[in-house]
Protein backbone atom coordinates (compact mmCIF):
# COMPACT_ATOMS: atom_id res chain seq x y z
CA UNK A 1 0.00 0.00 0.00
CA UNK A 2 3.05 2.37 0.62
CA UNK A 3 6.90 2.55 0.17
CA UNK A 4 8.53 0.50 2.26
CA UNK A 5 11.10 3.06 2.91
CA UNK A 6 8.22 5.20 4.73
CA UNK A 7 8.03 2.63 7.63
CA UNK A 8 9.28 3.12 10.84
CA UNK A 9 11.94 0.49 11.38
CA UNK A 10 11.69 -0.17 15.16
CA UNK A 11 15.28 -2.36 14.56
CA UNK A 12 17.44 0.70 13.50
CA UNK A 13 15.68 3.76 15.01
CA UNK A 14 16.58 4.85 18.77
CA UNK A 15 13.97 3.57 21.29
CA UNK A 16 13.13 7.31 22.56
CA UNK A 17 12.61 8.70 18.44
CA UNK A 18 10.59 5.49 17.93
CA UNK A 19 8.28 6.31 21.22
CA UNK A 20 8.13 9.63 19.63
CA UNK A 21 7.18 8.26 16.63
CA UNK A 22 4.37 6.04 17.92
CA UNK A 23 3.09 8.61 20.62
CA UNK A 24 2.63 11.06 17.80
CA UNK A 25 0.39 8.81 15.11
CA UNK A 26 -1.54 6.82 18.02
CA UNK A 27 -4.35 9.93 18.36
CA UNK A 28 -5.23 10.03 14.66
CA UNK A 29 -5.19 6.11 14.43
CA UNK A 30 -7.65 6.18 17.53
CA UNK A 31 -9.69 9.12 15.61
CA UNK A 32 -10.37 7.09 12.40
CA UNK A 33 -10.72 4.05 14.37
CA UNK A 34 -13.59 6.24 15.96
CA UNK A 35 -14.52 8.23 12.54
CA UNK A 36 -14.66 4.90 10.59
CA UNK A 37 -16.15 2.21 13.50
CA UNK A 38 -19.29 5.26 13.38
CA UNK A 39 -19.70 5.76 10.08
CA UNK A 40 -19.96 1.65 9.50
CA UNK A 41 -22.76 1.60 12.14
CA UNK A 42 -24.48 4.65 10.57
CA UNK A 43 -24.13 2.90 7.22
CA UNK A 44 -22.18 5.72 5.86
CA UNK A 45 -19.98 3.25 3.73
CA UNK A 46 -17.92 5.98 1.27
CA UNK A 47 -17.16 7.71 5.15
CA UNK A 48 -16.03 4.42 6.59
CA UNK A 49 -14.56 3.30 3.48
CA UNK A 50 -12.39 6.78 3.41
CA UNK A 51 -11.10 6.24 7.03
CA UNK A 52 -10.68 2.79 7.29
CA UNK A 53 -8.50 3.05 4.23
CA UNK A 54 -6.61 5.79 5.45
CA UNK A 55 -6.21 3.47 8.82
CA UNK A 56 -4.71 1.09 7.06
CA UNK A 57 -2.50 3.03 5.13
CA UNK A 58 -1.08 4.33 8.51
CA UNK A 59 -0.81 1.64 10.33
CA UNK A 60 1.56 -0.23 7.63
CA UNK A 61 3.71 2.54 7.72
CA UNK A 62 3.90 2.86 11.35
CA UNK A 63 3.97 -0.78 12.41
CA UNK A 64 4.79 -2.76 8.69
CA UNK A 65 3.64 -4.58 6.20
CA UNK A 66 3.35 -7.79 8.14
CA UNK A 67 2.14 -5.90 11.29
CA UNK A 68 -1.09 -7.55 12.60
CA UNK A 69 -2.23 -4.31 13.65
CA UNK A 70 -2.03 -3.57 9.33
CA UNK A 71 -4.19 -6.71 9.01
CA UNK A 72 -6.70 -5.47 11.53
CA UNK A 73 -6.95 -2.30 9.52
CA UNK A 74 -7.16 -3.69 6.36
CA UNK A 75 -10.18 -6.08 7.39
CA UNK A 76 -12.10 -3.05 8.63
CA UNK A 77 -11.24 -1.62 4.79
CA UNK A 78 -12.29 -4.48 3.14
CA UNK A 79 -15.40 -5.09 5.06
CA UNK A 80 -16.24 -1.35 4.49
CA UNK A 81 -16.05 -1.72 0.42
CA UNK A 82 -17.86 -4.81 0.60
CA UNK A 83 -20.97 -2.97 2.37
CA UNK A 84 -20.86 -0.18 0.19
CA UNK A 85 -20.67 -2.84 -3.23
CA UNK A 86 -23.72 -4.82 -1.80
CA UNK A 87 -25.50 -1.42 -1.10
CA UNK A 88 -25.23 -0.44 -4.43
CA UNK A 89 -25.96 -4.43 -5.81
CA UNK A 90 -29.24 -4.10 -3.93
CA UNK A 91 -30.33 -0.63 -5.35
CA UNK A 92 -29.40 -1.78 -8.59
CA UNK A 93 -32.03 -5.61 -8.04
CA UNK A 94 -34.54 -2.87 -7.13
CA UNK A 95 -34.43 -1.06 -9.97
CA UNK A 96 -34.58 -3.59 -12.31
CA UNK A 97 -37.16 -5.45 -10.31
CA UNK A 98 -39.24 -2.29 -11.00
CA UNK A 99 -38.49 -2.03 -14.42
CA UNK A 100 -39.20 -5.73 -15.05
CA UNK A 101 -42.80 -5.04 -12.96
CA UNK A 102 -43.77 -1.90 -14.90
CA UNK A 103 -42.58 -3.38 -18.62
CA UNK A 104 -39.87 -1.71 -18.90
CA UNK A 105 -37.35 -3.98 -18.79
CA UNK A 106 -35.51 -4.48 -22.56
CA UNK A 107 -36.23 -7.40 -23.68
CA UNK A 108 -32.07 -8.87 -24.38
CA UNK A 109 -32.11 -8.15 -20.67
CA UNK A 110 -35.03 -10.21 -19.81
CA UNK A 111 -33.20 -13.05 -21.93
CA UNK A 112 -30.27 -12.46 -19.89
CA UNK A 113 -32.04 -12.43 -16.55
CA UNK A 114 -34.47 -15.31 -16.95
CA UNK A 115 -33.83 -18.36 -14.88
CA UNK A 116 -30.22 -17.23 -13.57
CA UNK A 117 -29.40 -16.67 -10.22
CA UNK A 118 -29.21 -13.01 -9.16
CA UNK A 119 -27.08 -11.37 -6.13
CA UNK A 120 -30.68 -10.09 -5.07
CA UNK A 121 -31.66 -13.29 -4.18
CA UNK A 122 -28.51 -13.99 -1.95
CA UNK A 123 -29.81 -10.74 0.34
CA UNK A 124 -33.08 -12.53 1.26
CA UNK A 125 -34.77 -11.06 4.06
CA UNK A 126 -35.34 -13.30 7.47
CA UNK A 127 -31.59 -15.06 7.49
CA UNK A 128 -31.30 -16.60 11.03
CA UNK A 129 -29.37 -14.55 13.46
CA UNK A 130 -26.88 -17.09 14.99
CA UNK A 131 -25.03 -14.63 16.82
CA UNK A 132 -25.81 -12.27 19.95
CA UNK A 133 -24.28 -9.16 18.95
CA UNK A 134 -25.24 -6.21 21.25
CA UNK A 135 -26.46 -3.50 19.00
CA UNK A 136 -24.58 -0.30 19.19
CA UNK A 137 -26.19 3.14 20.53
CA UNK A 138 -25.74 6.09 18.64
CA UNK A 139 -27.15 9.16 20.05
CA UNK A 140 -27.68 12.51 18.02
CA UNK A 141 -27.23 10.65 15.03
CA UNK A 142 -28.69 12.62 12.15
CA UNK A 143 -30.94 10.55 9.70
CA UNK A 144 -30.83 11.65 6.02
CA UNK A 145 -31.47 10.96 2.60
CA UNK A 146 -29.16 11.38 -0.34
CA UNK A 147 -31.47 12.71 -3.69
CA UNK A 148 -30.52 11.22 -6.63
CA UNK A 149 -31.63 12.31 -10.36
CA UNK A 150 -32.04 10.20 -12.68
CA UNK A 151 -29.08 8.86 -14.69
CA UNK A 152 -28.67 7.92 -18.59
CA UNK A 153 -27.46 4.81 -19.69
CA UNK A 154 -23.80 5.54 -19.63
CA UNK A 155 -24.54 6.33 -15.99
CA UNK A 156 -25.96 3.09 -14.80
CA UNK A 157 -22.49 1.10 -16.77
CA UNK A 158 -20.12 3.48 -14.59
CA UNK A 159 -22.00 2.19 -11.44
CA UNK A 160 -22.00 -1.08 -12.44
CA UNK A 161 -18.35 -0.73 -12.93
CA UNK A 162 -18.02 1.10 -9.48
CA UNK A 163 -19.81 -2.24 -8.18
CA UNK A 164 -17.41 -4.71 -9.84
CA UNK A 165 -14.57 -2.46 -8.68
CA UNK A 166 -15.30 -2.26 -4.85
CA UNK A 167 -16.13 -6.25 -4.70
CA UNK A 168 -12.86 -6.55 -6.55
CA UNK A 169 -11.03 -3.74 -4.00
CA UNK A 170 -12.67 -5.72 -0.84
CA UNK A 171 -11.37 -9.42 -2.33
CA UNK A 172 -8.05 -7.73 -2.91
CA UNK A 173 -7.96 -5.65 0.54
CA UNK A 174 -9.26 -9.24 2.71
CA UNK A 175 -6.85 -11.64 0.73
CA UNK A 176 -3.77 -9.06 1.82
CA UNK A 177 -5.13 -9.55 5.33
CA UNK A 178 -5.85 -13.58 5.21
CA UNK A 179 -2.07 -13.45 4.52
CA UNK A 180 -0.98 -11.80 6.94
CA UNK A 181 -3.11 -13.39 9.21
CA UNK A 182 -2.08 -16.84 7.86
CA UNK A 183 1.15 -16.56 9.72
CA UNK A 184 0.23 -16.08 13.56
CA UNK A 185 -0.46 -19.17 15.08
CA UNK A 186 -1.81 -18.07 18.69
CA UNK A 187 -5.17 -18.55 18.93
CA UNK A 188 -7.00 -15.46 18.91
CA UNK A 189 -4.86 -14.33 15.53
CA UNK A 190 -6.69 -17.61 13.94
CA UNK A 191 -10.25 -16.67 14.94
CA UNK A 192 -9.49 -13.79 13.18
CA UNK A 193 -8.05 -15.19 10.39
CA UNK A 194 -11.03 -17.50 10.18
CA UNK A 195 -13.54 -13.78 10.43
CA UNK A 196 -11.68 -12.61 7.43
CA UNK A 197 -11.66 -16.27 5.49
CA UNK A 198 -15.85 -15.36 6.37
CA UNK A 199 -15.67 -12.46 4.78
CA UNK A 200 -13.67 -13.29 1.62
CA UNK A 201 -16.91 -16.02 1.13
CA UNK A 202 -19.04 -13.36 1.62
CA UNK A 203 -17.89 -11.46 -1.05
CA UNK A 204 -17.75 -14.55 -3.43
CA UNK A 205 -21.17 -15.23 -2.48
CA UNK A 206 -22.26 -11.54 -3.47
CA UNK A 207 -20.17 -12.10 -7.09
CA UNK A 208 -22.00 -15.18 -7.76
CA UNK A 209 -18.33 -17.52 -7.28
CA UNK A 210 -20.31 -20.21 -5.29
CA UNK A 211 -17.38 -22.32 -5.51
CA UNK A 212 -14.71 -19.80 -4.43
CA UNK A 213 -17.44 -19.26 -1.39
CA UNK A 214 -17.99 -23.01 -0.44
CA UNK A 215 -13.35 -23.20 -0.70
CA UNK A 216 -13.48 -20.04 2.12
CA UNK A 217 -16.38 -20.75 4.24
CA UNK A 218 -14.97 -24.51 4.60
CA UNK A 219 -11.30 -23.05 5.63
CA UNK A 220 -12.96 -20.81 8.34
CA UNK A 221 -15.17 -23.68 9.44
CA UNK A 222 -11.87 -25.80 10.10
CA UNK A 223 -10.03 -23.35 11.58
CA UNK A 224 -12.93 -22.49 14.10
CA UNK A 225 -13.55 -25.65 14.97
CA UNK A 226 -9.78 -26.20 16.58
CA UNK A 227 -10.95 -23.37 18.82
CA UNK A 228 -14.69 -22.84 19.53
CA UNK A 229 -17.38 -25.30 21.46
CA UNK A 230 -19.29 -27.33 19.65
CA UNK A 231 -22.27 -25.65 21.01
CA UNK A 232 -21.01 -21.99 19.47
CA UNK A 233 -23.83 -20.25 17.47
CA UNK A 234 -20.67 -19.31 15.04
CA UNK A 235 -20.51 -22.85 14.00
CA UNK A 236 -23.70 -22.66 12.97
CA UNK A 237 -23.33 -19.53 11.26
CA UNK A 238 -20.37 -20.71 9.16
CA UNK A 239 -22.39 -23.92 8.25
CA UNK A 240 -25.27 -22.19 7.22
CA UNK A 241 -23.04 -20.08 4.86
CA UNK A 242 -21.64 -23.46 3.60
CA UNK A 243 -24.78 -24.47 2.83
CA UNK A 244 -26.03 -21.65 1.39
CA UNK A 245 -23.03 -21.18 -0.58
CA UNK A 246 -23.46 -25.16 -1.68
CA UNK A 247 -27.41 -24.84 -2.68
CA UNK A 248 -26.75 -21.94 -4.77
CA UNK A 249 -23.88 -24.10 -6.59
CA UNK A 250 -26.62 -26.43 -7.61
CA UNK A 251 -25.39 -28.93 -4.83
CA UNK A 252 -28.45 -29.24 -2.37
CA UNK A 253 -27.99 -32.53 -1.57
CA UNK A 254 -24.60 -31.39 0.29
CA UNK A 255 -26.59 -28.14 1.51
CA UNK A 256 -29.38 -30.27 3.64
CA UNK A 257 -26.17 -32.68 5.05
CA UNK A 258 -24.82 -29.26 5.97
CA UNK A 259 -27.96 -27.88 7.49
CA UNK A 260 -28.18 -30.80 9.56
CA UNK A 261 -25.15 -29.64 11.68
CA UNK A 262 -26.58 -26.19 11.97
CA UNK A 263 -30.31 -27.80 13.69
CA UNK A 264 -27.63 -30.03 15.39
CA UNK A 265 -25.40 -27.26 17.31
CA UNK A 266 -28.32 -25.20 17.69
CA UNK A 267 -30.46 -27.73 19.50
CA UNK A 268 -27.53 -28.36 21.99
CA UNK A 269 -27.40 -24.47 22.44
CA UNK A 270 -31.10 -24.32 23.36
CA UNK A 271 -30.62 -27.56 25.59
CA UNK A 272 -28.03 -26.05 27.67
CA UNK A 273 -30.05 -22.72 27.64
CA UNK A 274 -33.13 -24.57 28.63
CA UNK A 275 -31.17 -26.08 31.73
CA UNK A 276 -30.49 -22.23 33.31
CA UNK A 277 -32.98 -19.81 35.23
CA UNK A 278 -30.37 -16.84 34.52
CA UNK A 279 -32.68 -14.27 32.34
CA UNK A 280 -30.17 -13.85 29.20
CA UNK A 281 -30.33 -17.82 29.03
CA UNK A 282 -33.98 -17.68 29.14
CA UNK A 283 -34.19 -15.12 26.56
CA UNK A 284 -31.35 -16.93 24.21
CA UNK A 285 -33.60 -19.81 24.55
CA UNK A 286 -36.20 -18.29 22.99
CA UNK A 287 -34.15 -16.60 20.05
CA UNK A 288 -32.83 -20.26 19.51
CA UNK A 289 -36.19 -21.54 19.12
CA UNK A 290 -37.08 -18.76 16.97
CA UNK A 291 -33.63 -19.26 14.55
CA UNK A 292 -34.16 -23.19 14.73
CA UNK A 293 -37.79 -22.51 13.31
CA UNK A 294 -36.32 -20.50 10.63
CA UNK A 295 -33.51 -23.09 9.62
CA UNK A 296 -36.48 -26.08 9.64
CA UNK A 297 -38.48 -23.45 7.41
CA UNK A 298 -35.53 -23.06 4.85
CA UNK A 299 -34.93 -27.00 4.64
CA UNK A 300 -38.38 -27.16 3.51
CA UNK A 301 -37.93 -24.92 1.08
CA UNK A 302 -35.13 -26.69 -0.33
CA UNK A 303 -36.25 -30.35 -0.13
CA UNK A 304 -39.50 -28.39 -2.38
CA UNK A 305 -38.14 -26.55 -4.01
CA UNK A 306 -40.41 -23.89 -6.38
CA UNK A 307 -40.30 -23.83 -9.86
CA UNK A 308 -39.70 -21.04 -12.45
CA UNK A 309 -43.05 -20.20 -14.12
CA UNK A 310 -43.29 -20.89 -17.70
CA UNK A 311 -45.52 -17.88 -19.06
CA UNK A 312 -46.07 -19.60 -22.41
CA UNK A 313 -47.19 -22.83 -20.67
CA UNK A 314 -50.27 -20.79 -19.00
CA UNK A 315 -53.62 -20.92 -19.22
CA UNK A 316 -55.81 -18.01 -21.01
CA UNK A 317 -57.03 -17.08 -17.55
CA UNK A 318 -53.59 -17.14 -16.29
CA UNK A 319 -52.45 -14.69 -18.98
CA UNK A 320 -55.25 -12.37 -18.78
CA UNK A 321 -54.46 -12.13 -14.72
CA UNK A 322 -50.94 -11.69 -15.17
CA UNK A 323 -51.49 -8.47 -18.06
CA UNK A 324 -54.13 -7.09 -15.40
CA UNK A 325 -51.27 -7.14 -12.45
CA UNK A 326 -48.68 -5.87 -15.14
CA UNK A 327 -51.47 -2.80 -15.98
CA UNK A 328 -52.06 -2.25 -12.11
CA UNK A 329 -48.34 -1.93 -11.84
CA UNK A 330 -48.13 0.92 -14.64
CA UNK A 331 -50.89 3.05 -12.92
Amino acid sequence: MTDKGKQVDTSQVPDDETQSAFTAVMPVIADLLEIGTRAFALGEWEEAIDSFGQLASITEQTFGSESPRYADGLVMYGRALLQHAIEQNALMAEKTLADAATGNLGKEEEDETAGLPTKANINFEGEPDFRQIESLALEDAENGESSKGKQADTGEEEEDEEEEDDFAAAWDVLDLARVIQAKATDSKSQLKYAETLMLLGDVSMESENFGQAAKDFSEALEVKMQYLDDSNRELAELYYKLALAYEYNQDTSKALELMNDVERILGNRLKIAQASDKDEDVAEAESLAEVLADVASKIEEWKSPQKPVDINAMTPEESAMAEKAKAMFKE
